[in-house]
């Protein structure tokens, strides 16, 4: 866990602290400025574990065993057990990363599904694909 200094500071203080630092990651609109954001304000290990625990978080949503989850993340059965339980207490928060998720995962199936389908009109164009109409294609090509 990173270390969180001992000296307090006053509530006002730390919530336009947290309130600015929200509002700097609304306004984070490309994966550019964002990347340049998060390295020069995280280190590499406190990125991968914010990474990991969404990953594992989302994982977990889609009902992924936990022991496929430590062995693929390398976390600890008890950083899953945590990970439920804080689920579990925050529920709100993690269903908006998990709907971001599920966009960016349904709009990758969509381009994977398009790209398909313009290399099938692309060979077909061509003559590459066997045509279901002509003689020689009834002759037992899709037996």
């Amino acid at each position: 866990m990173p270390h969180v200094s001992k000296r307090k500071i006053e509530p006002k203080i730390q919530k336009h602290t947290l309130d600015s630092f929200t509002l700097l990651l609304k306004d984070l609109d490309n994966v550019p400025d964002t990347e340049k954001f998060l390295t020069s304000i995280l280190s590499e290990t406190e990125r991968l574990m914010i990474a990991k625990r969404i990953v594992a978080a989302f994982l977990l949503r889609h009902n992924i065993e936990s022991e496929k989850i430590q062995d693929i993340l390398k976390l600890t059965p008890a950083t899953i057990s945590r990970l439920k339980l804080w689920i579990q207490t925050h529920q709100e928060g993690f269903d908006v990363i998990f709907d971001k998720l599920e966009k960016q995962r349904r709009w990758e199936i969509a381009k994977e599904i398009l790209f398909k389908i313009l290399d099938y009109a692309i060979r077909a164009g061509s003559g590459q694909v066997p045509n279901p109409f002509k003689k020689e294609f009834r002759k037992g090509q899709l037996s």
